[in-house]
């Protein structure tokens, strides 16, 4: 596990980022943007052109069956886990057998 971990580290690659340093009366500022009153700026590294594909923006539509069988899945999963605390009794073993079915589709 170790191994796997130090191969990850030495695998990642290094960011690339264009920086920007300003060197005027002894003292040098560095920023990420274009320094607009530095006369002798120069540019440090290169841009990272790549842009890559874009994330959505926000998740693809559900489908109302699908919206409502997590629904269904949610209200089972808490009456389960109640059922689940509740003292023992025939009727609750009974409901606990009756949704076994419904609750392992959810699964």
């Amino acid at each position: 596990m170790r191994l796997l971990a130090c191969l990850l580290l030495l695998l990642a690659l290094p960011a690339h980022a264009q920086m920007y340093k300003c060197t005027e009366g002894g003292r040098t500022r560095y920023s990420d943007k274009p320094i607009s009153d530095c006369k002798n700026a120069e540019v440090k590294g290169k841009a990272n052109t790549y842009a890559g594909n874009p994330a959505p923006s926000r998740p693809g539509r559900v489908s109302k069956e699908r919206a409502e069988a997590d629904y269904k899945c949610a209200n089972l999963r808490r009456e389960h886990a109640a059922l689940q605390r509740a003292p023992d009794s025939p009727a609750r073993e009974q409901r606990l057998h009756d949704m076994r079915a419904d609750y392992a589709a959810c699964r």
